[in-house]
């Protein structure tokens, strides 16, 4: 042991003596304390993880409703460039006929069920 360590024990016992309190009373108390600390740092760490898993859920969805914005504006740029009208005809049927074939949004499912 070194002398640091064996200097600090001899405080701590003489403190102990002079309050009075037994050594293994402090010790008890000691395994108790490090106890309820151990389990609040697991439910933060837990905690935590939950709201590191939601954070990511939700960057996955912002990304993915960038990225169709991004084709509904590109969609929009494009068709405001068609002159022609039988090319407008062509495109707005095409368009009206991905639209119906489209999948119901999970917005409406989620409803739905309720």
């Amino acid at each position: 042991m070194s002398k640091e360590k064996t200097l600090r024990t001899l405080e701590e016992t003489e403190v102990m003596q002079t309050a009075g309190i037994p050594a293994q009373e402090t010790e008890g108390a000691n395994v108790v304390l490090a106890t309820e600390i151990i389990a609040d740092l697991k439910k933060q760490l837990e905690e935590a993880k939950e709201e590191a898993d939601n954070l990511e859920k939700d960057w996955e969805f912002c990304s993915q409703q960038r990225l169709i914005l991004a084709m509904q504006t590109d969609i929009i740029d494009f068709t405001l460039k068609i002159f022609d009208y039988k090319c407008l005809s062509m495109a707005l049927s095409y368009v009206k006929a991905v639209y119906n074939q489209q999948p119901p949004e999970e917005e409406e499912e989620q409803e739905g069920e309720e």
